[in-house]
């Protein structure tokens, strides 16, 4: 996929035991990734016709996928921007490895943003067609190499411009962003439940070997 010719570090993270024996491969989707005013090319057709080599350094770390999930557990999940990672990491240990450390679960998942052009910082993305389409044949290339055995958006806006093929073949679900109000909010929207009842009725269904609390 061209793209990652442009922004190849805008690839999945992918956890060290994200395949390991006994282990649901949950792959977590977020929405986008986010930038300030002074990105260069936030226009959808600048940025996709665009690479990182017109990006700061500073730009080039805020959509590395790698560094900053690794940063951000090393921080311990502290910047309130990470709250994404700190909630539902929580939730999934809770029900399902039981670490003694809650952050270890960054070892079993993969992790990208559904939309590979980033947001105005504050602000959820303006999607475009492009967007969409890109995001989607994205998608199906992260699923066909990655294998998970489940796929759980952390974003309801990627979740509807999601359109999945007929090849996919394993459990997807949704929850509201781990950062909105619906995270610990009952909702209509959710059945009454709030996002991270969605997501440990979930995982409540899979099989972890479980770890000492």
């Amino acid at each position: 996929m061209k793209f990652y010719s442009q922004y190849p570090m805008m690839r999945p993270y992918v956890g060290k035991d994200f395949h390991g024996a006994g282990t649901p491969s949950l792959l977590l989707i977020g929405e986008s990734h986010y930038l300030d005013e002074d990105c260069p090319q936030r226009r959808s057709e600048s940025w996709y016709s665009g690479s990182f080599t017109d990006l700061s350094d500073d730009q080039v770390t805020y959509i590395d996928n790698v560094r900053l999930l690794e940063n951000s557990r090393a921080e311990g999940f502290s910047k309130k921007s990470h709250v994404i990672f700190k909630n539902a990491f929580s939730e999934i240990n809770e029900y399902g490895p039981r670490y003694s450390d809650y952050k270890l679960v960054a070892d079993d998942i993969a992790f990208y943003n559904f939309f590979l052009r980033p947001g105005l910082e504050g602000d959820s993305l303006e999607v475009t067609d492009q967007d969409v389409a890109i995001a989607n044949d994205a998608f199906l290339l992260h699923y066909e190499a990655l294998k998970p055995t489940a796929v759980v958006f952390l974003s309801r806006l990627a979740l509807e411009n999601f359109h999945p093929a007929e090849s996919i073949a394993t459990a997807v679900i949704a929850t509201p962003h781990p950062g909105c109000e619906w995270w610990n909010k009952p909702a209509r929207a959710y059945g009454n439940r709030r996002g991270r009842d969605i997501l440990a009725d979930f995982i409540k269904t899979t099989q972890w070997p479980h770890h000492s609390i």
